[in-house]
């Protein structure tokens, strides 16, 4: 195990790794011996700037070890492609699923970072077709790419937006599919999930569509939403939020999880 010490505002937070995974997680680092909740999720459910993660006070509230297995910005490409982090979630009595965004994650446009999913590697050869009049030059993170693409040509990023949300649907399909235990899908966002997936609106590009195909592969969703800090980019939830996020995923699992 290695275990790393970072300050958050004027708390001490650990980062620890699970088996042979590269990926520093949210510590302290739980045990897996036993019964257990995976909490799968991007910057949210890492939650830098809060002291007790709604993994902490779902462990509280439920009596079962929860693993905060949150990453700053994550896409579903980074729990995918982890051997480790995949056997955590097979292995667990239930998975919570954070919705994260659509935009983060490699497709037949372009390539994101195998552990930073937000971080911008290369376009591929059909991006390059479809918007021959874009120097990529300088792009380093996907919000940018995308902010550029729309910026250029709303109708040719349509067919770009179809394909994140065709990928994002399959890969999470795919983490659903990894659980042998109930998975709880995590709605934890700045705006409803019945409201249009205006682009750039956390979770970028996802719309109740999306939600609905998940749903119909068994997973449950719960549903919080926050307001974050007025005039903040990006929107992060505070501890209240956290609270309520506890509060809301212990009464749908119930207390039967030890």
């Amino acid at each position: 195990m290695t275990l790393h010490v970072r300050s958050v505002r004027n708390a001490r937070l650990t980062t620890c790794n699970y088996g042979l995974s590269r990926v520093a997680f949210r510590g302290p680092r739980r045990p897996t011996d036993g019964a257990y909740v995976a909490c799968i999720g991007s910057s949210e459910t890492f939650a830098r700037n809060v002291t007790q993660p709604f993994p902490n006070l779902l462990e509280d509230r439920t009596g079962t070890v929860c693993i905060n297995l949150g990453q700053q910005m994550a896409g579903p490409d980074l729990f995918l492609q982890d051997d480790a982090v995949r056997a955590l979630i097979h292995d667990a009595s239930a998975m919570v699923l954070q919705v994260m965004g659509a935009a983060n994650l490699s497709n037949r446009f372009y390539k994101v970072h195998p552990r930073r999913n937000d971080r911008f590697i290369a376009p591929k050869p059909a991006l390059r077709q479809l918007y021959p009049d874009v120097d990529f030059t300088g792009v380093a993170f996907t919000g940018h790419l995308l902010t550029k693409l729309v910026e250029k040509d709303p109708v040719r990023f349509s067919q770009v937006r179809a394909v994140l949300q065709r990928s994002w649907v399959r890969r999470m399909r795919q983490l659903v599919g990894l659980a042998k235990g109930p998975v709880h899908l995590l709605w934890f966002a700045p705006r409803d999930p019945r409201s249009p997936a205006v682009d750039g609106h956390d979770p970028n590009l996802v719309t109740p569509k999306m939600l609905g195909a998940l749903e119909e592969a068994g997973a449950k969703l719960t549903t919080v939403i926050y307001e974050g800090c007025p005039g903040a980019l990006p929107q992060s939830p505070d501890a209240d939020d956290h609270r309520r996020v506890a509060s809301a995923l212990s009464k749908a699992m119930g207390r039967g999880l030890k």
